[in-house]
């Protein structure tokens, strides 16, 4: 029996949901069809904004919704179940959650749903929608990390069926040669290399990282991979801490698995947190871990190699990237087996596909 599962995601930008989602169809069984829909946009303008969704063109839909809510996204989202012959809905977050459950109604198709992060719950409003929205048996609840799904137990008063840890290709991500990888982005050959990737939100605590590089030996360079919003501010943040020459903008990045074989350390300084897939990547590539003791992120970095500090601490940030640059290089070799063991997508992909079962 063929299984149909449709993915429904808000948009289709690069982000860690989006990568997911593509990966949640990239290794699906031959049994698994996977569909993935996005609320707002269209199609030729997201693959020109992220040419890697071109290689699932024929499996993307996007339902064009305007802001606010929108009844006739519900009656598209309907009407696309229905011709694809769903038999499983697999909604992330709470806008596609909402639409989700409307357009199921009268159809037999399971419904899970995954929660990524539990910050945004700290909004009374969305909490309040999202509890309501998953007080049914007909949608089966899935925490992406054991800590995600201890806020969701204490902020919503309702327990995960499943926890799911979120999954990357370890057979892709692995270690690689630094110099080449340096020489492919004009990094420099003779400084340490601190990496930091995502999109430049307050959320990132990127401005915290730019702080602390400046009390960091001048032989340190940061190395950022990104973009979004808050480039402008922080690039003054840059001039006013008289580090210029030694932060390199990469902007969005393509070639993710050379960034981090590129790099010395992977650095997360986030404020705000699920479980972000970079983490993973990085040390799948052998990276070993400065990150803040939010979200799930202390769920999934290696014991043995990573160090964990406060947000918004330059301080502890400035020592923990200290103490991980002094470490034995073959050191990089349990940072890689840790993720491989903890969080492979094809193990995720086939906990997922069992929910169809």
């Amino acid at each position: 029996m063929e299984h149909i599962t449709l993915q429904v995601v808000q948009h289709l930008q690069p982000g860690g949901i989006e990568k997911l989602v593509l990966n949640l169809a990239r290794f699906a069984s031959p049994c698994h069809k996977v569909y993935i829909v996005a609320l707002e946009g269209n199609k030729e303008t997201a693959i020109k904004q992220w040419p890697e969704l071109r290689t699932f063109e024929s499996q993307l839909f996007f339902l064009n919704k305007p802001i606010g809510r929108n009844l006739s996204t519900v009656i598209k989202l309907k009407k696309l179940i229905a011709k694809l012959n769903v038999t499983m809905l697999h909604s992330h977050h709470i806008g596609p959650l909402f639409y989700s459950r409307l357009a199921l109604l009268g159809h037999k198709a399971t419904h899970i749903h995954t929660e990524h992060d539990s910050w945004h719950l700290a909004d009374k409003k969305q909490c309040r929608m999202t509890r309501y929205l998953l007080n049914t048996n007909r949608v089966k609840l899935i925490a992406d990390a054991p800590r995600v799904a201890y806020q969701l137990e204490k902020i919503l008063l309702l327990s995960p069926d499943h926890v799911i840890c979120n999954g990357i290709d370890t057979q892709y991500f692995t270690p690689g040669n630094q110099l080449i990888a340096r020489k492919q982005f004009n990094l420099p050959l003779d400084k340490k290399l601190i990496g930091c990737a995502g999109r430049l939100v307050k959320e990132k605590g990127i401005d915290t990282l730019i702080r602390a590089l400046h009390d960091l030996p001048k032989d340190h360079h940061l190395v950022i991979a990104g973009d979004g919003p808050q480039s402008r501010q922080l690039r003054a943040e840059v001039q006013k801490w008289l580090v210029t020459d030694r932060i390199h903008w990469l902007g969005y990045c393509a070639q993710m698995r050379n960034f981090y074989r590129a790099i010395d350390v992977f650095c997360m300084p986030s404020r705000q947190e699920g479980l972000p897939l970079a983490l993973l990547e990085a040390q799948s590539c052998g990276n070993s871990i400065v990150a803040t003791t939010v979200g799930a992120i202390p769920d999934l970095i290696c014991p043995q190699t990573g160090i964990l500090v406060p947000p918004d601490d330059e301080t502890a940030l400035t020592k923990a990237l200290i103490q991980v640059l002094e470490q034995d290089p073959n050191a990089a070799n349990q940072t890689v087996q840790f993720i491989q063991h903890q969080a492979d997508v094809r193990a995720m992909t086939a906990a997922y596909e069992a929910l169809s079962c």
